[in-house]
C-alpha cells in the first residue's frame, strides 16, 4: 500500500495477487485491512499454487490452479536428487 493510502471504516476491499503459494503476504494484507476497519470481500489471484492448502477465511478466486508436487528431502526422486537445491526467495 502506498503512503497516504486510507481505508475507510467498513470499506469493502478485494485483494489481488499474482501468485499465491502459502498466502503469507495476502494474510498480512488482510490483517492490515481489518486493522484499519475495512472488510475483505475476497482474494483474487492469477495463479493458485497452494494445492488447496491456503485458507484465508474469505472467498478466493484464481484464473488457474496449479498442482505443485512436493517431496520430503529424504524422498526425492533420483532425477531430482542429482540437481542442487536452490532457494531463490521472493523478496
Amino acid at each position: 500500500m502506498r503512503r497516504g493510502f486510507k481505508i475507510a471504516p467498513g470499506e469493502k476491499i478485494v485483494i489481488v495477487e499474482d501468485v499465491v503459494t502459502k498466502g503469507g503476504r495476502v494474510q498480512e494484507t488482510i490483517d492490515i485491512v481489518r486493522a484499519n476497519g475495512g472488510t475483505v470481500a475476497g482474494v483474487a489471484m492469477v495463479v493458485d499454487r497452494s494445492n488447496g492448502a491456503t485458507k484465508l477465511g474469505v472467498p478466493m478466486f484464481s484464473l488457474i490452479a496449479l498442482l505443485v508436487e512436493t517431496f520430503e528431502a529424504d524422498k526425492l526422486p533420483s532425477d531430482l536428487a542429482k540437481i542442487p537445491a536452490v532457494k531463490p526467495g521472493s523478496k
